[in-house]
């Protein structure tokens, strides 16, 4: 093995590790949960605005404002619904639920992205379904409120697989940087004024609070989202994939750890199924001979490009906007404000 492959493997670890912190610190601010989320898209905002500003990717190419103003506010939904419900039911069945995202994709793929849904894709989404029954039902029977956090956290799921969506399809068109700051500046502005209107506290009860909010702001986003994309384009696309679905261990972990709450026995065979369900629409799909079968997505023969026999995710070396350099401008198929899949099966996230 390459030197330069066991260094991405180790930034993955990093990664890993950094974007597993966003629920603990998220429940460690003593904060109203919508300020929560609003301060972390104002953070991230404030990052990277000067980013894209220093690069002249600020403003938006005209034809590009309107989808990355939707994402934004599809943005300003995920985080407006998924940290409440960190502060409802227990991180562990939070983060498991919000992980359902890419199989939600699946059902807006035919119509948006023309990725027809195959037998393997139904065999996915029923797993997830049986395993967000599972832990749903077991906070029904824990108490109303803990399935109301379940609700808001497959809410914020659907919210991010819409914004993945448009930025699957906005991925070519515009510059990186400036795509994601104005997708995070938009849903700052959207959750700003839902304080507002909702009438919630906007600061912050504690001092510590703030560190607490900053590091959401740098270590997932900044940190963990640039090194997972940095590793993207060093690794096949299915080990990055597979390694992300650690996120929801890492974070029941360190919120037991930090916070002192250990998962709900009824979570974990409801998280089996969910993380199963993710690990086989992952997985790499041979085709004829040993060429891959093109992800949902990719655009296949008779399309321009090429295909050629490699363990590699699509495109998954080149730079810029339509691939490696996803998320947060500092490489990120999977920031917190971008859900910019650099290659077509990298890893779009947001959380």
């Amino acid at each position: 093995m390459s030197r330069m492959r066991w260094w991405a493997f180790g930034g993955l670890g990093l990664a890993v590790l950094a974007i597993s912190w966003g629920a603990p610190l998220a429940r460690l601010t003593v904060a109203a949960p919508l300020a929560v989320a609003m301060w972390r898209m104002v953070f991230a905002t404030v990052l990277l605005t000067p980013l894209a500003l220093a690069r002249r990717e600020l403003p938006l190419p005209a034809a590009t404002r309107r989808p990355a103003l939707l994402a934004g506010v599809l943005l300003a939904l995920h985080f407006g619904t998924w940290i409440p419900s960190l502060f409802l039911t227990s991180v562990s069945a939070s983060v498991v639920l919000v992980a359902t995202s890419p199989l939600w994709v699946l059902l807006l793929g035919p119509r948006f992205l023309g990725a027809p849904i195959r037998g393997r894709n139904l065999l996915s989404f029923a797993l997830a379904i049986a395993g967000v029954a599972v832990i749903s039902w077991g906070d029904f029977e824990v108490s109303p409120r803990a399935l109301l956090g379940d609700a808001l956290a497959v809410t914020g799921a659907l919210a991010a697989a819409g914004y993945m969506v448009v930025g699957k399809r906005q991925r070519q068109q515009a510059p990186l940087l400036g795509y994601l700051a104005t997708v995070n500046g938009t849903a700052a502005a959207v959750l700003v004024l839902a304080v507002v209107a909702s009438g919630t506290p906007p600061l912050p009860r504690t001092p510590g609070s703030w560190l607490a909010l900053l590091g959401m702001a740098v270590g997932p986003t900044l940190v963990g989202h640039s090194m997972l994309n940095w590793a993207m384009a060093h690794l096949e696309a299915y080990r990055v994939n597979l390694a992300v679905l650690l996120e929801p261990v890492g974070a029941t972990f360190l919120t037991w750890a930090v916070v002192g709450e250990s998962p709900p026995l009824h979570v974990l065979p409801g998280a089996a199924l969910v993380i199963a369900a993710l690990v086989l629409e992952l997985i790499p799909r041979p085709g004829p001979g040993s060429d891959p079968a093109p992800p949902p997505g990719v655009r296949g023969p008779g399309s321009g490009v090429r295909s050629r026999p490699s363990t590699r995710g699509p495109r998954s070396g080149v730079r810029g906007p339509r691939d490696t350099g996803n998320e947060n401008g500092v490489g990120a198929a999977v920031t917190d404000g971008a859900a910019w899949s650099g290659s077509d099966d990298s890893p779009c996230r947001c959380c």
